[in-house]
């Protein structure tokens, strides 16, 4: 199979993107025909020498526009993710528009050419409604289906049939505010018939039907932004960031300006949208709608706030209110402006960026979460706090404890110390356009990263210690088994046969003595085998030197067994101890000898050693230490720990101490007091 392509289906070929030739052809003949009707409306209009002043009242430039930006922007989408409707919705509602703007450049240059009054009618009449379509259906379906193409769940299919229902009276409404363009003439165009008296009914209806609908696109907004992960978050962002210039020049259409700048802003959307579905993370969106709402906010605010005093303190004063009002306003201003932006800032900044600028907030919110649920839900609550992608908590040992997100290209590693030792690291993955986290970010992580290496450094603990236990069950449980087999495989037969030969002999004592004897001979030899059998059974347990000799003493005697190294060279071995040793544990006292017996041996047979000194201390603990002078040869690599290095260490840590062995030396400390 080709790379990047996928099984056919049916026939057809996809590509990795789900991309069929039909797919894409479909998509580059809409666009060609969107093209070709735009093209067509411009030189008609062009050549009519309409004036620039009725191409912008009558929206024939904008309907162009539209109908140009809409379908190459749904292109792209349909090429990219063409199993998303929305790209193919753009693209329906950019041809309704171009189709519009066609029909009124064909009607323009019909009327100078005198064209059939029927066939001027039908042009006017069709492209008057065919934007209206595009916008009642596809654009609408845009908002609820943005940006994965599904509805959030099945309960808003009642808002999509209610719009799709009430879609007559748009046509209604709509068709006829058309600023009285062609009425009179031939090429004027038919609307839905309506009863006399009912249109300032209509009006109404189609009003309140207006707000339920955007009070509906609101609400699918706000579901997605609350259920969705970063990356649905992100595409959100865009949407809005390609809905704030339509917003604002709405609120400039109100302040008087003309309509023409709320229809061309209209341009920004689909970019916006084109890139929430394509490459959402191409910038830091948060970065982008946090200064558009500050600053749009702000300008908003003082124009109306400016409107609003100018009126107010004219109307107050009498004696010369152009020049003391106008005075007093800008006072005002001066002395709001700042506050207002920082209040603003703060708003904003906390709906993008959560509580980074309030970092005692942050770690309070975060601390209740690790109190709670423990490392796990740390990450999900820095993530949620800080509205960051990705968030996860690595140990040192490599165990991931607990993760939110999903990591991206770029990510920054924090680390967790605890005691003067890194314990983990806390990783977070960075926002779309950043290179390193901000100040603000790094200013919350590290007063977060004291709190969570402690909780981190318990969490290790916690784990190690049920690791133990574990090992410590596991390691008893073997051990059962071994004597379970000792005794049935070796000493159990032994005292069946002697049994038998028991019997044996209690037959052969009264008729055949000399056979009788033999046979005791055999059952004395037997029981001594068994008896070896127990003492070798016995030893396993615990070593007999250390109740016959003491541990100094046993550690004493193996030092003189290894007096030779394997090559025939002498090795002295010393062992420092205080003159007599405290009662210790039998736990401790079989540890310790254990770890010196493995330290000397890897001495004796490693090291290339000519003198091995062991020293015990006794203090809070018992402190064991082997050093040896043992040189590397040229031919060795770099040292790394076995097996004995392993179990040493284990040895240690069944009973709360530590070992720690490097080259040539092994230090072991064991508490006196934590014997299991």
């Amino acid at each position: 199979m080709t790379p990047g392509c996928r099984a056919p289906t049916m026939g057809r070929m996809e590509d990795r993107d789900g991309r069929t030739r039909p797919h894409t052809a479909a998509a580059y003949a809409l666009l060609g025909l969107a093209a070709l009707q735009v093209a067509v409306g411009s030189v008609a209009l062009a050549v009519a020498d309409v004036p620039v002043a009725d191409l912008v009242h009558y929206d024939m430039v904008v309907d162009l526009a539209v109908g140009l930006a809409y379908p190459v922007c749904g292109t792209v989408i349909a090429l990219h993710r063409p199993r998303n409707p929305i790209g193919w919705l753009l693209i329906a509602y950019g041809l309704g528009h171009a189709f519009t703007g066609m029909s009124i450049g064909l009607a323009v240059q019909g009327l100078r050419l005198g064209w059939s009054p029927e066939l001027l009618h039908a042009v006017t009449t069709v492209g008057r409604h065919t934007w209206i379509l595009g916008s009642s259906t596809a654009f609408v379906l845009v908002f609820f289906l943005f940006p994965d193409g599904r509805l959030p769940d099945r309960r808003w299919r009642w808002a999509l049939a209610a719009q799709l229902l009430s879609s007559p009276l748009d046509f209604a409404i709509w068709a006829r505010d058309d600023w009285g363009l062609f009425r009179g003439t031939p090429a004027q165009p038919s609307y839905l018939p309506v009863p006399a008296g009912w249109m300032p009914l209509l009006r109404d209806v189609e009003t309140a039907k207006a707000c339920l609908v955007l009070a509906a696109v609101f609400a699918v907004m706000a579901v997605r932004y609350r259920r969705g992960g970063e990356q649905d978050r992100r595409r959100l962002l865009w949407l809005i960031a390609g809905i704030l210039p339509l917003a604002l020049s709405v609120a400039l259409q109100i302040l008087g300006f003309p309509a023409v700048y709320t229809s061309c802003c209209t341009l920004f959307l689909p970019t916006a949208i084109m890139i929430a579905v394509v490459r959402e993370e191409l910038l830091d969106i948060r970065l982008v709608v946090s200064r558009s709402l500050l600053y749009g906010t702000l300008t908003v605010g003082v124009i109306v706030t400016y409107v609003g005093l100018v009126t107010s303190v004219q109307a107050l004063l009498n004696p010369d209110p152009a020049l003391l009002g106008p005075a007093l306003i800008t006072v005002t201003l001066a002395l709001t402006f700042a506050p207002a932006r920082r209040l603003l800032q703060r708003m904003v900044d906390h709906a993008l960026y959560g509580d980074r600028h309030d970092p005692v907030r942050a770690v309070s919110r975060i601390g209740e979460r690790l109190a709670g649920t423990g490392v796990d839900g740390v990450p999900e609550a820095v993530g949620e706090a800080l509205r960051l992608p990705y968030v996860c908590v690595e140990s040192k040992s490599g165990v991931t404890d607990g993760s939110w997100g999903e990591p991206g290209e770029r990510i920054h590693a924090l680390p967790l110390d605890y005691d003067g030792r890194t314990v983990g690291a806390l990783v977070i993955g960075l926002r779309p356009g950043e290179q390193q986290p901000t100040p603000a970010d790094l200013a919350v992580l590290e007063l977060l990263a004291v709190p969570l290496a402690a909780a981190l450094h318990a969490t290790d603990l916690t784990r190690q210690l049920q690791h133990s236990r574990e090992r410590i069950v596991a390691a008893r449980e073997e051990e059962r088994r071994r004597i379970r087999r000792d005794l049935h495989d070796g000493l159990g037969p032994t005292l069946a046969g002697a049994a038998f030969q028991a019997d044996a002999v209690r037959n052969l004592l009264a008729f055949d003595p000399e056979r009788a004897a033999v046979l005791l001979a055999e059952l004395r030899s037997e029981v001594g085998g068994a008896v070896a059998e127990v003492r070798r059974l016995v030893d396993g347990l615990r070593p007999p030197d250390l109740d016959q000799l003491g541990l100094l003493g046993a550690l004493r005697e193996r030092a003189v067994r290894l007096s030779w190294r394997a090559d025939g060279i002498p090795l002295q071995v010393r062992v420092q101890a205080p003159e007599r040793l405290p009662a210790l544990p039998a736990a401790v006292e079989v540890a310790a000898y254990r770890i010196a017996i493995e330290a000397l041996t890897n001495a004796a047979r490693h090291a290339r050693a000519s003198r091995v000194d062991l020293r015990i201390e006794i203090g809070d603990g018992l402190r064991l230490e082997v050093c040896d002078d043992g040189v590397p040869s040229g031919e060795e690599t770099a040292w790394t720990p076995g097996v004995g290095i392993t179990s040493m260490q284990e040895r240690a840590a069944e009973l709360g101490g530590r070992c720690v062995a490097g080259r040539g030396r092994v230090v072991a400390t064991l508490p006196l007091g934590g014997a299991l």
